[in-house]
């Protein structure tokens, strides 16, 4: 069973909220899916939104954990769910409690789900064939999954850069993409929103929120790495178990001309946390036939990471630099991803401006000020007092939570996580004196938006960006 949520042990002393009301949804895929959905919901009794996610939340059959803010999107907003796996559980939730085949009504949804996208991007690129595919979508690449939905829950204003890289691979018969940016501008978003859109991309993300401390799987540890890509490149053979056979199977895995065309995403290679990288020497200047190699990293100034794992920029085919994110990118998350807030003020265009003009179309900073949106916290009257730039904006945050009665016990939790080699367990937390489980549920509520829940039940907390982690220990 999934770990309780925060709000749940109060569930029951909040003011009933009003449920929620249908969409209005043009007839096709769309708005079948949402008819049946809100179909489901009243059938069900109209239950509040943050009950159906909490009943999600304990059943770890199902495919994926929504807030209760996503569940109010899904069954009220006329816009597609971005995550079949989110629109799948709440319909299994309300099938349950409405007394319907739970099998059946997923399997419509999902359907619908994917009728609709395709009504709605046209038909997708066919995905391009990898060795193995079938095989190679199990195993380690599981591990990623919670990864691809938080970083593809608020995504705009890439269409441009999407449709270059795959341009790009269509147009050539090998060859690597490098994708840079400074921190925060949206780097793993986009090839995540790529390997959402092609399912035979191969992919390994190195990520060190992601990583535990003595787990059975490390995306920064070398030898993991090398076993997944391994098992996705040559899925018919088992990867040698570490060492020196393990780096010459990639090696000749890498090395050997392909017979289709195969595309593997190489996430945040500045993130291996050693020097010199332990990726030098494994990646051939040159790629044989019909491998592409997706690399992405933060942007160094004149300087470039790519020297830190043996290639040059003329190694490279396409190179992809994202800046900040332009107006109609700020449109397009006030539209789909604020709620029915956002919705109406993405059509403002004084407003949008002023979004864009406060955020200075830095993509992490826009993310919370679009829930500041969705949330009713940042509106016509307040978006001028908002701070420029992110820094400005958390003094702001972290002044308000100084003013709280459990300002020590933000400020420790704080501190624990910052120290950790990887993401610490509620347990650690509970160490701290003065820290209960019902205080540090308040905390953690207090903090979550500045934290990545991962982990066995979702019950070890991190930073969710660098960026969050670089702010502390600035202030420290």
């Amino acid at each position: 069973m999934r770990d309780e949520q925060p709000r749940a042990g109060r569930r029951t002393s909040r003011p009933r909220p009003r449920p929620v009301r249908p969409p209005v949804v043009e007839p096709g895929p769309l708005g079948e899916l949402k008819a049946l959905l809100y179909e489901l919901y009243a059938r069900a009794g109209a239950p509040a939104t943050d009950d159906i996610a909490y009943l999600i939340a304990q059943d770890d059959d199902l495919p994926d954990a929504p807030s209760g803010d996503t569940v109010r999107r899904i069954l009220s907003e006329s816009t597609l769910p971005r995550q079949v796996e989110a629109a799948v559980a709440v319909a299994t939730v309300l099938a349950r409690l409405a007394g319907r085949e739970e099998a059946a009504v997923a399997e419509q949804v999902g359907e619908l789900w994917a009728r609709a996208l395709t009504q709605e991007t046209g038909p997708a690129a066919t995905p391009l064939p990898c060795a193995g595919q079938g095989p190679s979508t199990g195993g380690s690449r599981r591990f990623f999954q919670h990864l691809l939905d938080h970083h593809t829950e608020k995504f705009a204003g890439r269409d441009r850069e999407v449709g270059a890289i795959r341009e790009h691979i269509a147009g050539h018969d090998r060859g690597y993409v490098f994708v840079d940016g400074l921190s925060g501008y949206g780097k793993t978003s986009l090839l995540a929103v790529l390997v959402r859109q092609q399912p035979g991309y191969l992919y390994h993300f190195i990520s060190q929120r992601y990583k535990t401390a003595g787990g059975a799987f490390d995306p920064t540890r070398l030898d993991d790495l090398l076993a997944n890509l391994c098992e996705q490149l040559d899925p018919h053979r088992a990867a040698p178990v570490g060492g020196r056979a393990l780096a010459a199977r990639f090696l000749e895995v890498v090395g050997t001309d392909r017979n289709d065309p195969t595309v593997l995403v190489l996430d945040a290679i500045d993130e291996v946390d050693r020097h010199p990288s332990f990726l030098y020497g494994l990646l051939p200047r040159r790629l044989p036939k019909n491998l592409f190699v997706l690399l992405s990293a933060r942007s160094q100034g004149e300087r470039s990471y790519l020297s830190e794992v043996g290639l040059t920029p003329d190694d490279i085919g396409l190179r992809v630099t994202l800046g900040g994110l332009a107006t109609q990118a700020v449109r397009e998350l006030l539209l789909n991803h604020a709620g029915p807030a956002g919705a109406a003020l993405g059509h403002r265009a004084g407003f949008v401006d002023a979004l864009h003009e406060v955020s200075e179309g830095d993509p992490f900073y826009l993310r919370f000020l679009v829930e500041d949106v969705e949330h009713g916290r940042l509106t016509p009257e307040t978006v001028r007092r908002t701070p420029n730039g992110l820094y400005p904006y958390l003094d702001e945050q972290f002044d308000q939570l100084h003013r709280s009665v459990d300002t020590d016990l933000h400020d420790q939790v704080l501190g624990r996580i910052l120290a950790a080699y990887a993401p610490l367990h509620r347990d650690d937390l509970l160490r701290i004196p003065g820290l209960t489980g019902g205080t540090l549920e308040r905390v953690l509520r207090d903090l979550q938006r500045f934290l990545l829940r991962t982990g066995e039940h979702r019950q070890s907390y991190t930073f969710c960006h660098n960026r969050f982690r670089e702010y502390f220990l600035e202030k420290h």
